[in-house]
């Protein structure tokens, strides 16, 4: 009998094949684009291949930390150029300075070696013109040391910046670029270093260029303005001189010591007699003391007050009284002429055979 629904079988499904053989191109991509495990497919009978990675932009922590790094680099050069162009502009500033001030001095010189008289005006004019131009010396060699304080400043940057840039070594993320660029910056922050550390010890030498050499003009400076005052021409200041040379062996100028007492005793480098009102003693006064010090740079002095030995006690104490004034009035011309008071001795006495008062200078 037949079915009455007349209604199809089904059939079963035929299974897949678990790999399918083709000859159709295989697709380009296996994996999703942008995977850095994407395999190609090469044509066909050739291997596929794993593609490199570009790390040439791959931005990390450690990137931006050598990029930060650099351009701190780039400050430093920038300032130790232009502390290198401030020091030769203060150089070449002090080279005009010291020959306007050479010149003021020159020409105070030359009058006063020419004979003029006692404080005359034109040369004190002079006198201050030089004075003016010395403070300008000071006044740049502050500005040197100013440059000095600034150039320690970028030194510890320079070592801050070293130690910085060694520590990102450590950081962890980085790509080979990454280190290749700290190494870049490490080399040209040592080179900065040793650049900034020469530097500095130019500048350091040219303070103390300077500061020698305003203690030495200061001083000669005060010399001249006492040969203004006299009219006449001395020299360098006597501190220029007390050691210019090295004594070897004993320092003393005697044997055993020097021989105290009386005057008598000791030939005295300088006498002088003020037998008369303004006597002139500061020329032969600053040739005795200049020739015993370019012997003897450690010599010290004595200065002794002598007076009258004859007469009652009145006219011996005013005797007295007035040998110790001029002998106060020569100690302050040594002062003036550069001799420290400590390598003086001021003392009195007395003689028969001093008519008026007079003043000994001696060796110690």
């Amino acid at each position: 009998m037949a079915n009455s629904n007349n209604a199809a079988v089904p059939q079963p499904e035929t299974p897949k094949p678990g790999l399918v053989v083709t000859n159709a191109p295989p697709p380009e991509v296996i994996y999703r684009a942008g995977s850095h495990d994407t395999v190609l497919a090469s044509g066909p009978g050739d291997e596929r291949s794993f593609s490199p990675v570009n790390t040439q932009h791959l931005e990390t922590l450690v990137t931006q930390k050598a990029r930060d790094l650099s351009h701190e680099l780039d400050q430093l050069r920038g300032n130790t150029d232009s502390s290198n162009e401030q020091l030769q502009e203060l150089q070449a500033k002090n080279d005009k300075a010291a020959a306007d001030y050479y010149a003021a001095v020159a020409a105070v010189s030359a009058e006063l070696e020419g004979g003029t008289t006692r404080g005359n005006p034109i040369l004190v004019d002079r006198w201050n013109v030089a004075q003016e131009k010395l403070n300008v010396l000071a006044q740049e060699s502050g500005l040197v040391t100013d440059l000095v304080t600034d150039l320690t400043d970028q030194a510890s940057r320079a070592s801050y910046l070293l130690d910085a840039t060694q520590n990102a070594f450590s950081i962890s993320g980085a790509v080979p670029e990454d280190h290749k660029k700290l190494t870049a910056v490490q080399e040209g922050v040592e080179q900065e270093i040793s650049l900034v550390n020469r530097l500095l010890v130019k500048t350091n030498d040219e303070v103390s260029r300077r500061a020698a050499y305003l203690q030495t003009e200061r001083a000669n400076l005060q010399t001249l303005a006492l040969g203004v005052a006299n009219g006449e021409l001395y020299g360098k200041n006597l501190t220029n001189s007390l050691f210019s040379k090295t004594v070897n062996g004993d320092h003393g100028l005697f044997k055993g010591g020097s021989p105290d007492g009386v005057p008598g005793m000791r030939k005295p480098l300088v006498i002088i007699r003020f037998d008369r009102p303004n006597v002139s003693y500061d020329q032969a006064l600053y040739t005795a003391i200049h020739q015993a010090l370019d012997k003897y740079p450690a010599a010290k002095f004595d200065l002794v007050a002598v007076s009258n030995l004859e007469g009652n006690a009145a006219q011996l104490a005013l005797a007295s009284e007035e040998a110790r004034k001029n002998a106060e009035m020569v100690l302050r011309s040594l002062q003036d002429m550069g001799l420290p008071v400590e390598r003086v001795r001021l003392s009195a006495a007395s003689s028969k055979n001093v008519l008026n008062s007079e003043v000994h200078l001696y060796l110690q």
